[in-house]
């Protein structure tokens, strides 16, 4: 999220109300900045935690070595993290795909989500080709990216900027459909890992072996076709009906996030 800081010259005196103003100025400066991430932290935490629960212990100690000294929950948020360092602008556009309603995915050079997913799981498999720190940017981007793609909205409509350009109240705020998926939501019903954890363990071993399949595309899809409950509004108020009625959506497809990402390290790490 970008923090932007003003120098103004005031002809008058920087009046109290002059003051309110501004601050009320910053608050919907930042309110827009974080609204563009798919899952907020609370959401991308998640998924590194229930991926820890289903990695194969050697697997879990090379990905830590890999890491450092950085958690693996800092590494689900560090795509969202640099995005105040201008350094990092080129990544911008690597968190989603717009594809229109009623098209297909058509395969592309462009850097996207799916292009940078399956460049880093091709990387990954072939750790012997890279260096050290070439693998420790190869994981943070897969620990983010594999989230981004399991939220719909990140592989929605370009028309609307997958949701953020619709307008809509929750819980007496003003937000948008985006910001709903990746943070009210989760953060109205207070959805935690261990709600995740819950879920999965309903799934029978050959349920979970077919979520952890490992297909970008089909994963894509997969969020695509959630698409119709996230535009399935009554106005522009999100009410109790529609927050109880994604909140299931959501914690699926955190859990599947999650079963994947282990997924792809159990493969790519394995001895």
């Amino acid at each position: 999220m970008h923090f932007i800081t003003y120098r103004i010259k005031y002809k008058t005196p920087y009046t109290p109300q002059m003051k309110k103003s501004t601050a009320l100025l910053l608050c919907c400066l930042f309110i827009k900045s974080v609204s563009v991430y798919a899952w907020g932290r609370e959401g991308h935490i998640i998924v590194a935690e229930i991926a820890k629960k289903y990695l194969n212990q050697n697997v879990q100690d090379s990905v830590q070595k890999y890491l450092g000294n950085m958690y693996f929950a800092e590494a689900a948020t560090w795509m969202d993290d640099v995005r105040k360092d201008h350094n990092y602008d080129y990544m911008k556009t690597w968190h989603y795909v717009n594809v229109e309603k009623d098209k297909t995915y058509v395969k592309t050079s462009e850097e996207n989500v799916i292009t940078k997913l399956e460049l880093v799981i091709g990387e990954l498999s072939e750790k012997s080709k890279h260096s050290d720190k070439e693998i420790n940017t190869d994981l943070k981007i897969l620990f983010h990216l594999v989230g981004d793609l399991h939220m719909p909205l990140h592989v929605g409509y370009g028309s609307d900027k997958g949701g953020n350009g619709v307008s809509v109240t929750i819980l007496g705020r003003q937000s948008n459909l985006h910001r709903v998926w990746d943070t009210d939501i989760i953060e109205a019903k207070k959805l935690t890992a261990d709600d995740c954890l819950k879920l999965i363990s309903a799934y029978t071993p050959a349920e979970i072996k077919a979520i952890q399949k490992v297909d970008v595309i089909a994963w894509m899809n997969e969020s695509r076709s959630l698409l119709d409950a996230v535009y399935d509004l009554k106005g522009d108020v999100i009410d109790k009906e529609y927050i109880n009625k994604s909140t299931p959506l959501i914690a699926k497809q955190l859990s599947r996030a999650g079963l994947r990402l282990a997924a792809v390290l159990n493969e790519t790490f394995k001895k």
